[in-house]
């Protein structure tokens, strides 16, 4: 690599880790000089000096001592650091991609998705390892796991491990299909990025949630690959897709690979075999049963792969695990050979709609005995909810922060502030035939209601429940338990709790959404009952475009409330 090829300055910043103005690794212990995080220049010359007077230097930092030998061409005695050649040993291999685990929605540091660097060799693929960065998170309750991590509460630390453990972790364990996305990279400034880990050792930065997250630092890395790309998100806050789409835009990606989770691929093998056979599975990977001698390929395949589900997940220890795995593989080595099932790809998630949305909208709504025709205007910043275009998504997924939604009354000419989501949150995937996963949501934040005095009023609102959903056809119908709270100055508080029934379709064309709540609640003296029933269909038969017709009723202490919209959505 020459000097011209090396990115001189920008390579250096990006082995500081130096984005507007400083660094985004607060470990002192990182810096030479004592303006190193703020002043690059400074900390250039403050190694360099030290490098002189100590050549042992270059075994605490081989990223930077290579950079003043071959980019900037200063000669000092090199020594032998076998700490490091071992750490290049392992870490051995030409080829770079970085992955994309599937959106993880039981675990918040995961609901978006994660990505990672992998450093392989092609022959030796299975055997390679990867680069991490994530938060060293404590047992903390969930308010303050959630304030931490919006704070910078929580360290995060750059890992090396192997690949294997995340296939186990990623996609044995919960389930998440992974998208590899090979990069183009010069092998020399691929062996400088292995260098630049060694050094990242032990070196802790602040951990935010949506600026300095796992998908954000390792995006940055790869500045040491592209030096003179100006490679820096285009928004404040980062997605794990939206690196991805990124670095397809730049031309940096040579080719994607997908690799499904063992739960998908369990759910794929259980088409093909009879209910029959998927009970004797499960009876006798819990030891109260036995494998059919006459059973096909796929029959023991499928007990080899929901024994290796179960102990992954913790449900098998290791000796029964050894014992019934090798069990299915004997007798699925003398079972007649079949045609391989192929399990089915998903939408790549660089397909998916924008992270962002904008929308505009016109519609009527009637609160008690009086009616007014409304504009709708709405921006959200991430991420996705069920009416969207599904591609790209888990299916009954939804994840929204401080989505605003803003109303113009017609008749009153006033703006109000009809909602603003703080948080919302829902999982409504289906009972599987090996996995019976709970379905729940969250919601919390500002919206406008009836009152129980009568008229409209904003309050604050938390909802909250959880319950099963199971697949009818193409859709889903969940039932739910459901608690609501909700505050509004003039009522002081009101709440209560019932059942709510959701219908779900997504396709590709259109989708469909409709619920229906009822239940108790109470409000200071008041006591009754509450309903609301809701309904939309979003056509979405382009990417980044959508229509949508949305309706809802609420039966609020004898207060009627209906409100319906059509509306337009671009995403970005």
């Amino acid at each position: 690599m020459t000097p011209a090829e090396g990115g001189g300055d920008n390579l250096w910043k990006a082995l500081l880790h130096y984005i507007d103005w400083e660094s985004r690794i607060e470990d002192p212990s990182f810096f030479l000089h004592q303006e190193g995080r703020w002043d690059p220049d400074q900390e250039l010359q403050e190694f360099i000096r030290r490098l002189k007077k100590n050549p042992d230097l270059q075994c605490r930092f081989p990223a930077r001592a290579y950079y003043v030998r071959e980019i900037l061409g200063i000669y000092f005695p090199q020594r032998q650091c076998d700490e490091l050649q071992k750490f290049l040993n392992a870490f051995r291999g030409d080829s770079i991609s970085i992955v994309f685990a599937d959106a993880h929605i039981n675990s918040p540091a995961s609901m978006f998705g994660h990505t990672f660097l992998r450093i392989y060799e092609e022959e030796r693929s299975l055997y390679s390892f990867i680069a991490n960065y994530s938060a060293k998170v404590e047992r903390d309750p969930g308010i303050t796991y959630a304030i931490k991590g919006l704070t910078g509460g929580y360290r995060g630390f750059y890992s090396v491990a192997p690949f294997y453990e995340k296939i186990r972790e990623y996609s044995g364990i919960e389930g998440r299909d992974l998208w590899e996305y090979e990069l183009i990279a010069d092998p020399k400034r691929l062996h400088l990025l292995k260098l630049h880990l060694f050094e990242l050792r032990g070196v802790y930065s602040n951990y935010y949630f949506f600026t300095k997250n796992c998908s954000s630092e390792v995006f940055y890395l790869l500045r040491i690959l592209y030096p003179d790309s100006n490679l820096l998100m285009e928004t404040t806050w980062t997605i794990p897709v939206d690196t991805i789409r990124l670095l397809r835009r730049r031309g940096f990606v040579r080719r994607v690979r997908f690799t499904p989770s063992l739960l998908k691929e369990l759910e794929t093998f259980s088409e093909y075999l009879s209910k029959e056979e998927i009970s004797e599975i499960k009876k006798w990977a819990r030891g109260k049963g036995s494998l059919s001698l006459r059973g096909k390929a796929l029959y023991y395949e499928t007990a080899g792969s929901y024994v290796r589900f179960l102990y992954y997940r913790g449900s098998l220890d290791l000796e029964s695990y050894r014992k019934l795995y090798l069990e299915s593989l004997r007798m699925r080595a003398r079972a007649r050979s079949e045609r391989k099932i192929k399990v089915k790809k998903t939408t790549p998630p660089h397909l998916s709609h924008g992270s962002q949305r904008l929308s505009i909208g016109a519609g009527a709504k009637k609160v008690g005995g009086g009616s007014s025709g409304i504009y709708t205007l709405s921006y959200r910043p991430v991420y996705h909810d069920l009416l969207d275009r599904p591609d790209g998504f888990r299916k009954g997924s939804e994840i929204r922060f401080s989505q605003v939604d803003l109303e113009y009354l017609v008749p009153e000419g006033s703006l109000l502030l009809s909602k603003w989501t703080l948080i919302r949150i829902v999982s409504l995937e289906p009972v599987k035939t090996f996995y019976r996963p709970i379905s729940w949501f969250v919601n919390f934040g500002f919206e406008r209601g009836p009152l129980k005095r009568g008229g409209e009023g904003g309050f604050l609102s938390l909802r909250s429940g959880g319950g099963y959903t199971v697949s009818l056809g193409g859709a889903g119908f969940s039932i739910l338990a459901e608690a609501r709270a909700r505050t509004y100055s003039t009522e002081s508080f009101s709440g209560g709790g019932g059942l709510k029934g959701v219908l779900l379709y997504q396709g590709k064309v259109f989708s469909l959404l409709a619920s229906l709540f009822y239940g108790g609640f109470a409000a200071g003296k008041d006591k009754g009952t509450y309903l609301s029933a809701k309904t939309g269909i979003s056509l979405h038969p382009f990417r980044n475009y959508s229509l949508r017709i949305e309706a809802e009723s609420s039966g609020f202490a004898r207060q009627d409330w209906q409100r319906i919209i059509g509306s337009f959505h671009l995403y970005f």
